[in-house]
């Protein structure tokens, strides 16, 4: 498995993309790991688009969307449950909303990759979820992030 840091800093190499273009990533990155599994450790590895063998482009980044959704609930538990109160990620994740996109990104991939998220993953899903979830949300992050998660089903 790859360095924490190595996974946020390949994270970090994503932040510029839209949300449309990490879905796409994720499900593109969850199909080709499907068929390679060696993969899942590779954070940086840029997936090709076979359409006879991940189909229609709509249905990976539909993929991509619900690989997002739901790692991004697994970390709403961690952030504002408060029993969770005081794990080293969830503190990460908090103390990083002051330090800027960049450290934000970095703790939650971090965090992705505790609760179980392949590195592959986890580099793609982080950005996604700071930008759709976390800092939209900054000021009331608990109550907006799981309001936002809510209206995604």
């Amino acid at each position: 498995m790859k360095p924490v840091d190595e996974v946020a800093a390949a994270a970090e190499k994503l932040k510029d993309r839209d949300e449309a273009s990490l879905e796409i990533l994720i499900g593109l990155r969850a199909k080709e790991i499907e068929r390679d599994e060696r993969l899942k450790d590779d954070p940086e590895f840029i997936p090709r688009y076979n359409k006879s063998q991940m189909g229609l482009m709509d249905d990976v980044q539909a993929l991509g969307k619900r690989i997002a959704i739901r790692w991004s609930k697994e970390l709403h538990g961690l952030v504002c449950n408060r029993e969770a109160s005081g794990t080293k990620d969830r503190e990460a994740i908090l103390n990083a909303l002051n330090l800027g996109e960049n450290a934000l990104i970095g703790a939650v991939a971090g965090a992705l990759m505790a609760l179980g998220l392949f590195p592959a993953l986890a580099a793609a899903v982080a950005p996604l979820v700071v930008k759709r979830f976390i800092l939209p949300a900054r000021d009331e992050l608990c109550v907006a992030w799981g309001e936002a998660l809510h209206a995604q089903n």
